[in-house]
């Protein structure tokens, strides 16, 4: 599984900056909440402190956190930093540490020397699904995760579509309850990885 783009990580910011509304508009909708692309376009269409609120104020955090920190690598640090962020206010619980077992399979994932970074990514984010890390906001934080490994290796970035989302979770629940998941995997890679080609990096 090859990477399906080749950027700098200044024109994967780029990218990233341009598209953020509509990425961050995929990310609510895949997240259950009920938005339109003018109410996360424009805050203030939302009731103040309501939970839709919240969350997107979120989401914009977590994209200013990826897109200052492309120098920190993926660690298990980040996986808990971008959770605290995408669910303050959100939830009481917020879960500050792993056990050892949890830090060695992430970074083992992390680190698969034979693989392009695009494929680790996606393999990243199935396990933080399949594992179930946290109490609530897996599915965001797993793919905010996953784009982390993207943004800062200029691969481009991972989102699904709201008429995908529906999809999305028929594979999900599928590859949860396998072993193995090729099914979900090859699909992610082939409708959810977004970029832009560049001729001169």
């Amino acid at each position: 599984m090859k990477n399906k783009y080749v950027m700098t990580v200044s024109q994967n910011k780029t990218l990233i900056e341009n598209r953020r509304y509509d990425y961050i508009y995929n990310n609510m909708i895949l997240a259950r909440y009920d938005v339109t692309e003018e109410q996360v376009r424009n805050p203030s269409l939302l009731q103040e402190g309501s939970e839709e609120a919240i969350a997107l104020r979120n989401f914009h955090a977590a994209y200013d956190y990826l897109l200052a920190n492309t120098h920190e690598d993926a660690d298990y640090g980040v996986l808990l930093k971008l959770h605290e962020i995408l669910m303050s206010g959100l939830m009481e619980d917020i879960k500050y540490t792993f056990t050892e077992e949890q830090i060695m399979e992430l970074y083992e994932m992390i680190n698969q020397p034979t693989k392009a970074n695009t494929e680790i990514a996606i393999d990243v984010m199935i396990h933080i699904l399949k594992k179930r890390l946290f109490a609530d906001g897996d599915v965001r934080v797993a793919l905010l995760f996953a784009n982390k490994i993207m943004l800062d290796n200029g691969c481009g970035f991972i989102t699904v579509k709201p008429y995908e989302t529906g999809t999305f979770r028929e594979l999900l629940k599928k590859s949860n309850e396998e072993e193995q998941s090729p099914e979900f995997k090859e699909w992610i890679y082939k409708y959810c990885v977004k970029g832009r080609r560049f001729d001169n990096l």
